[in-house]
C-alpha cells in the first residue's frame, strides 16, 4: 500500500471516530423531521369554510383552494422551490411567534394603524406580492387592491402581475407599492422603476435573491 493510500484510509478512520460525525448525523435527522407543509396545513376537503368569516387561520383557504383550483394551479400557488425546504422552515419559525394577552386590560378599543414612509394604514398587515393573479380570479391584482383597500392594507404589485400599476393604483385609490425583479439588463430595471415612479407607486422593494431560475417543484 502506497504512503498517499494509506494516508487517506487514516484520515478516514480519523473522521469516523470523530463525535463531529455524530453531530452532523443528529443535525440531519432534526433537518429531515421537519414535516411536509402540505401535511401541516392539510383540511378535511368534506368541512370546508363556507365564508371567509368562517376561517380561524390561512389554511382554512390553502384547502378550498385545493378542491376547487387544477392541480397545476395550485401546485404552483402552495409549493415553493428545492424540496420546499424554506417552505417548511417558515411554516415551522411561525409555530415559535407566540401571544401574549394583557391580563385585565380594556382592549375594547384597540388602535391597530401603522404609519410608514408618511402613510397611515389600517394595521399592519401588509399584502404581500404575487404573481399571475388572474390565473386564480378572473379580476386578478384588481381584486387584491380592493380587498386591501376595504381594510386599508398596504399592498404591493408584483413584477409578473397580470394587472398594469396604473389600474392597481385606481382599484386601490392610493399609492401601492411596487416589487421590482431586476433583470442583466439595466435598461429594463430602469423603465419598470420609472413607470412606477410616474404611476404614483409609494416605495419600490428591489428582489435581491432571486441569482438563477429557481427550482420549482411544481
Amino acid at each position: 500500500m502506497g504512503r498517499d493510500a494509506l494516508a487517506r484510509r487514516r484520515l478516514l478512520q480519523f473522521l469516523a471516530a470523530s463525535p463531529l460525525l455524530g453531530g452532523a448525523d443528529a443535525f440531519a435527522q432534526e433537518v429531515r423531521r421537519l414535516p411536509d407543509p402540505m401535511v401541516w396545513s392539510q383540511r378535511s376537503l368534506d368541512k370546508l369554510i363556507g365564508s371567509p368569516r368562517d376561517a380561524l387561520d390561512v389554511f382554512d383557504f390553502e384547502a378550498v383552494a385545493h378542491k376547487n383550483l387544477p392541480p397545476a394551479h395550485f401546485g404552483y400557488l402552495a409549493s415553493g422551490v428545492d424540496d420546499d425546504v424554506t417552505l417548511r422552515a417558515n411554516r415551522e419559525g411561525f409555530q415559535k411567534f407566540q401571544l401574549r394577552p394583557r391580563r385585565l386590560v380594556d382592549v375594547g378599543a384597540l388602535d391597530t394603524r401603522m404609519e410608514l414612509f408618511g402613510e397611515t394604514y389600517g394595521s399592519p398587515i401588509v399584502v404581500a406580492p404575487t404573481g399571475s393573479n388572474r390565473a386564480f380570479h378572473d379580476d386578478g391584482e384588481l381584486a387584491v387592491s380592493r380587498a386591501a383597500r376595504a381594510g386599508n392594507h398596504l399592498t404591493m404589485l408584483s413584477t409578473v402581475a397580470t394587472t398594469s400599476i396604473e389600474e392597481a393604483i385606481a382599484a386601490r385609490e392610493r399609492p401601492v407599492w411596487f416589487q421590482l425583479y431586476p433583470t442583466d439588463k439595466w435598461q429594463v430595471a430602469e423603465a419598470l422603476a420609472k413607470r412606477a415612479e410616474k404611476a404614483g407607486a409609494g416605495s419600490i422593494v428591489v428582489t435581491v435573491d432571486v441569482l438563477a431560475r429557481q427550482n420549482f417543484e411544481t
